[in-house]
């Protein structure tokens, strides 16, 4: 069968695309890869204060929402691998069963995933004191040790959040800050944060549970013990599927112009996967709704 739309990724930008091509006329169809819609929201867990209408709700209560929508407006999902490969003849998109999907346009939506240290003893004590968020995990780190790693404002905050609950944290810092200004004066004022520059993680210790962390910069190698690590490295674009048959930058996101149409014919792209700055909720949520509008205006002549 053959949709009119088909949207890979069902995060904000993708599920605000479809509702707006339902609403305008067009059939679509949502590939997701996870096993759940919503994206990084499953990753925010704090109220979403700057995105209107949503006021005292964090990113899990939104993605809910986000997929009750689409079974409102009777939107078929599709929970597929995200191994999929974007057809370079026409617009297509085959997943990693082998399944293909023709359609009259495609739009790429996924959007980014959390950046790894990718180093020995991270993915082993994931959940065991390696964390991604001093938000959801702070409670179980109240009152220990902690190392943060991470240049951003991400970074800089959850180091300031750990304080709050009677932490002591080592933020390490690879290069130079990159936090604005108000989150550096402030950890700078902490007398429970020890900022370590120049520095960067090459291993996490521990059997069971973190135990301690192993840095090397310009000092040389040394060990902190800690109950935990909070990584906030960044993120990077889930734009490797279709890498050969976009444009893309050198970070890997998807080039786009001012309609959200890629390099490709009949192929567009909208959301964190095209690097916008700033890149969030909202903005992603405009981002697909422009995209949505701009693929009914091509494909209907308008």
């Amino acid at each position: 069968m053959s949709h009119e739309l088909v949207i890979v990724g069902g995060g904000p930008a993708g599920v605000s695309a479809a509702l707006w091509a339902r609403s305008l006329g067009l059939t679509a169809l949502v590939l997701e890869g996870e096993a759940r819609a919503g994206g990084q929201l499953h990753h925010i867990h704090f109220p979403l204060a700057n995105l209107p209408g949503v006021a005292g709700r964090d990113g899990p209560a939104l993605a809910a929402t986000l997929v009750a929508q689409l079974d409102g407006a009777g939107i078929e999902v599709r929970y597929e691998s995200l191994a999929v490969e974007l057809d370079p003849e026409s617009p297509a998109v085959r997943t990693a069963a082998g399944d293909r999907f023709p359609a009259s346009a495609v739009l790429v939506a996924t959007g980014v995933r959390r950046r790894r240290l990718d180093v020995p003893g991270e993915a082993a004590l994931e959940g065991r004191g390696v964390s991604w968020s001093a938000t959801q995990d702070r409670a179980r780190f109240a009152g220990q040790e902690v190392v943060v790693v991470g240049g951003g404002d991400g970074a800089y905050e959850n180091a300031l959040l750990l304080v709050e609950v009677g932490c002591t944290v080592t933020l390490v810092v690879r290069g130079r800050p990159r936090a604005r200004g108000d989150f550096r004066r402030r950890v700078a004022a902490c007398p429970g944060i020890e900022v370590l520059e120049g520095m960067h993680v090459t291993a996490v210790l521990g059997e069971e549970r973190v135990r301690a962390v192993r840095l090397e910069g310009p000092r040389g190698a040394l060990e902190r013990s800690a109950a935990g690590l909070v990584v906030k490295v960044g993120v990077i674009p889930n734009s490797e599927w279709c890498a050969k048959v976009l444009d893309h930058d050198r970070d890997g996101y998807i080039l786009v112009d001012r309609r959200s149409a890629t390099s490709r014919p009949r192929v567009w792209a909208a959301g964190d996967v095209t690097g916008p700055s700033p890149a969030a909720v909202a903005v992603a949520i405009g981002h697909g709704a422009l995209a949505g509008a701009a693929i009914r205006a091509t494909l209907r002549g308008d």
